[in-house]
């Protein structure tokens, strides 16, 4: 009872400084590359095409320095990107240090890796949100995009065993797809699934500068429909305001007036920081030597003097969309969210 009643105060805690950043403007999501290396080959990425080395990575020490430089800036909700997350056998300690250093650990998974023990395991290390890739209602399409024959099997069972073993309503288990050229019709059997599963679901653009172009962006008008799904479905959870802008996106290759720096940030596997995912050779410092409020002076200067419309990927879309008006109903979308359906 005691320690349920810790972890309460303890999400209270971070929540309220998190809601505080937004309000201010202050930043409030990081990507942070916790390793390169991954499992599949997927159609639209060409990271597995380069080797990664498991001793290039992060040391847990390191995340929990960064953490703790981090906390300075307030609470952030913290991506650990890849590459598979999941393929470090050290992430539930990550998770630990992220959350007792004051910050809401997430990521997205390919679910490969996911069993029982690993799924009680990601909760009670404080976990807070995880989001599982199925880019295709019939599984042998997501299979070949995916490269790995059973994987539409191994994520749908990672998103049961996920919702099964979540230690509370405030642990979000998201199915998520990325829009390409042939899956708009797979979106709605998709949403349907998840509800069957008994978790949410989001979808997501993926990166202009990461991993092949080919097949990468919707070749249609998607923003109408998907808003109708959104109408229809409660399940179906990507904030409004990230979905009104899909079809501007799509045309014009991203959307304008970035915020990546000021609102969000990337650390790679070196501790480098830059604006996004998108600048990695870009960096403004090195969070393990330099203070964290210098980075942020020079991510606030990049983000003022280099515009970019590059992108519209669900991190970003995430965090400018909680900052826009009508900001009461994004975050009344994003709070609603949390909840179990």
């Amino acid at each position: 009872m005691l320690e349920k009643l810790e972890r309460s105060t303890h999400y209270a805690y971070r929540s309220a400084r998190l809601v505080r950043n937004m309000v201010t403007g202050r930043p409030i999501h990081c990507n942070l590359q916790v390793t390169y290396r991954c499992n599949f080959k997927c159609a639209i990425c060409d990271f597995w095409k380069s080797e990664h080395r498991q001793a290039d990575e992060l040391s847990v020490e390191d995340i929990r320095l960064m953490g703790r430089k981090l906390n300075e800036l307030g609470t952030l909700i913290i991506s650990l990107a890849g590459g598979e997350p999941l393929i470090r056998e050290d992430l539930c300690e990550i998770i630990r240090v992220l959350n007792a250093e004051g910050h809401f650990p997430i990521l997205i998974t390919n679910g490969w890796f996911v069993n029982e023990s690993l799924a009680k395991d990601l909760s009670q290390a404080g976990l807070q949100e995880i989001s599982v890739s199925v880019d295709y209602a019939n599984p042998q399409k997501h299979d070949a995009q995916r490269g790995l024959a059973g994987s539409w099997d191994r994520a749908v069972h990672a998103l049961e065993l996920l919702n099964r073993y979540r230690t509370s309503r405030t642990n979000r288990v998201h199915m998520i797809t990325v829009l390409m050229d042939d899956n708009l019709d797979e979106i709605e059997p998709l949403i349907r699934l998840a509800r069957d599963i008994g978790v949410t679901y989001m979808v997501n653009l993926y990166s202009w500068n990461r991993g092949t172009k080919a097949r990468r962006l919707p070749g249609q008008s998607v923003t109408r429909r998907l808003l109708d799904l959104k109408r229809q479905y409660p399940e179906f959870i990507s904030l409004t305001s990230y979905l009104e802008q899909m079809d501007q996106a799509i045309a014009d290759g991203g959307i304008g007036n970035c915020q990546t720096g000021k609102l969000l940030m990337n650390i790679d596997s070196k501790g480098d920081v830059a604006r996004c995912t998108e600048t990695l050779d870009e960096p403004v410092g090195n969070l393990l030597k330099e203070d964290v409020h210098a980075i942020y002076r020079k991510l606030l200067e990049r983000q003022r003097t280099r515009d970019c419309a590059q992108c519209w990927t669900s991190c970003r879309g995430f965090a400018e969309s909680l900052s826009k008006a009508p900001r009461a109903r994004q975050l009344k979308e994003f709070l609603v969210s949390v909840k179990p359906h």
